[in-house]
């Protein structure tokens, strides 16, 4: 309850999906129980504890869907009007899929804990849909290891493999076109009525960051583009963001800001983490790194490096 409240949640809010918290708040809560408790796998454990009731309404959706397709396809449709910090992916490879999870959070240790939940309560949809021997092919993290082999293979039954592309689940493709049993159509018709109408009060950054994010990954992030993915005119995004008390430079530099720390830890090349970061000139991220950290990008690398690397 005091992580609650310190960052600025109530605690009557915790359990009611009519309330609403902000996304990053609610993660600084998890990732600062992880690291109070010296409970590294606190994500997975709220995962096992909270199973699909933390969907909502959402594990409706899931439940009554044709095929385990087509709940991931609305989850993904769905995901941004609940929870704008996540986003869901289905990927068909031949005979094996991905259904790739993927969060907007600033610290790492707290995006970690998010991730680590998010994977976990993923698995769990896919046995609420498919039944509980359903096990996953593997389950591979961007991240590095975090908890001890064994508590993986307890969470997931299957391998685990850390600092991959992806945080996703592998499955074999046919185990999406199984159909799912006891579904009801006319409770999926309520669903998707339902999330069709939601409007949460979420704020104006929750709703930039992860775009912000998200487009830097593909090549490039600016004003003009996000106003348009969010359907407005780049000046009310510019004036809801002032309201917030924050600008879209802001927003972009704390991104980068994080994203550099994460490809840096990666030991990427500095010209690639430059790029990736949308500079035209490498000399704009070596002024950049010094004003976030007061370190160079080469110092940067070996300071972001996981413990067990160094």
């Amino acid at each position: 309850m005091a992580f609650m409240q310190a960052h600025g949640i109530d605690p009557a809010a915790a359990g009611a999906y009519d309330r609403f918290v902000r996304y990053s708040s609610a993660a600084a809560v998890i990732g600062d129980a992880a690291r109070f408790l010296g409970c590294p796998d606190f994500g997975l454990r709220l995962a096992s504890l909270q199973n699909t009731q933390i969907l909502g309404p959402g594990a409706v959706l899931i439940r009554n869907a044709e095929t385990a397709a087509d709940a991931v396809s609305s989850a993904s449709r769905y995901m941004h009007n609940v929870a704008p910090a996540d986003t869901i992916a289905l990927t068909r490879l031949g005979d094996q899929a991905t259904v790739s999870f993927d969060t907007d959070v600033r610290r790492a240790a707290d995006r970690h804990q998010m991730i680590e939940r998010g994977l976990g309560t993923t698995l769990a949809a896919f046995k609420l849909m498919l039944g509980d021997d359903f096990i996953p092919t593997r389950i591979t993290f961007q991240h590095h290891q975090l908890s001890p082999d064994e508590v993986y293979r307890r969470m997931f039954g299957c391998p685990v493999k850390f600092e991959c592309d992806l945080n996703a689940l592998h499955l074999p493709a046919s185990a999406l076109s199984r159909p799912i049993r006891g579904r009801d159509a006319a409770a999926l018709a309520l669903a998707e009525d339902y999330f069709s109408a939601v409007r949460p009060d979420v704020a104006i950054v929750d709703h930039v960051r992860p775009l912000v994010r998200r487009m830097l990954v593909v090549g490039h992030a600016s004003l003009t583009l996000v106003a348009q993915a969010l359907s407005l005119h780049p000046r009310v995004v510019q004036r809801r963001l002032a309201d917030a008390g924050t600008t879209f430079e802001e927003i972009l530099d704390e991104i980068r800001q994080d994203i550099a720390w994460e490809l840096s830890a990666l030991g990427l090349p500095i010209s690639r983490i430059s790029a990736s970061l949308g500079y035209a000139e490498q000399s704009s991220y070596v002024r950049a790194c010094r004003r976030w950290y007061g370190i160079s990008p080469r110092q940067l690398r070996e300071r972001a490096k996981p413990l067990s690397d160094q």
